[in-house]
């Protein structure tokens, strides 16, 4: 899993299918800016009523929520058991992935990984994404790859080429006709099986 930010600490791109990549032009007019804010969104009725009482009431509850998104990249998404609560030492949330729908798969699969045979299923608790965004986008990137595209890989000269991988959130770029940019997604962080072309120039 991509840049899994530990919660106790601080206190886990979906594209439609396309038959061809877009050039960076058009990659860069469906992007919010890379600098864009995060709007947090949470769902608190998934507590279990001993972490509500234990944080201290609504009021605190969502301030604590407001952290834990505050914490986590953009795309994020952090899941809980309702049966086990927030105070597990296991608790993660993802982040830095390239789709709010990836990072939710990324969270409740690490979960629902994690907590104890009986428990319940996991649940999204909270979510993060960057503003001014929509399910409906028909392209969206992680905020470190978001710069990486109008950074570095806007810098080289064509062709050129620009790989993701939807599972871990990885990415890569390099010249050429695309496959170094693979071959880069798929050795960056955790590495990455899934890593495909999404843009070309």
């Amino acid at each position: 899993m991509k840049l899994l930010t530990s919660l106790a600490v601080m206190a886990a791109l979906s594209l439609p299918a396309m038959a061809e990549p877009i050039t960076f032009k058009e990659a860069r007019k469906a992007l919010p800016r890379a600098t864009a804010k995060a709007s947090v969104t949470f769902d608190a009725a998934i507590l279990p009523e001993s972490d509500q009482a234990r944080v201290g009431g609504e009021a605190a509850v969502e301030k604590l929520l407001r952290t834990l998104g505050a914490s986590t990249p953009a795309y994020g998404a952090v899941a809980i058991s309702p049966s086990e609560g927030l105070f597990v030492e296991w608790l993660n949330g993802a982040g830095n992935f390239h789709s709010i729908a990836d990072a939710r798969a990324a969270a409740l699969a690490y979960c629902n990984g994690q907590r104890k045979g009986g428990s319940a299923k996991c649940a999204l608790l909270v979510e993060v994404t960057p503003k001014g965004t929509s399910e409906e986008d028909t392209f969206s990137l992680s905020g470190p790859a978001n710069k990486a595209l109008r950074g570095p890989y806007r810098k080289l000269k064509s062709p050129k080429a620009f790989a993701i991988s939807a599972k871990t959130g990885n990415f890569g770029f390099d010249r050429g006709d695309g496959g170094r940019a693979l071959e880069a997604c798929a050795a960056a962080g955790d590495g990455a099986r899934d890593c495909k072309i999404v843009v070309a120039d």
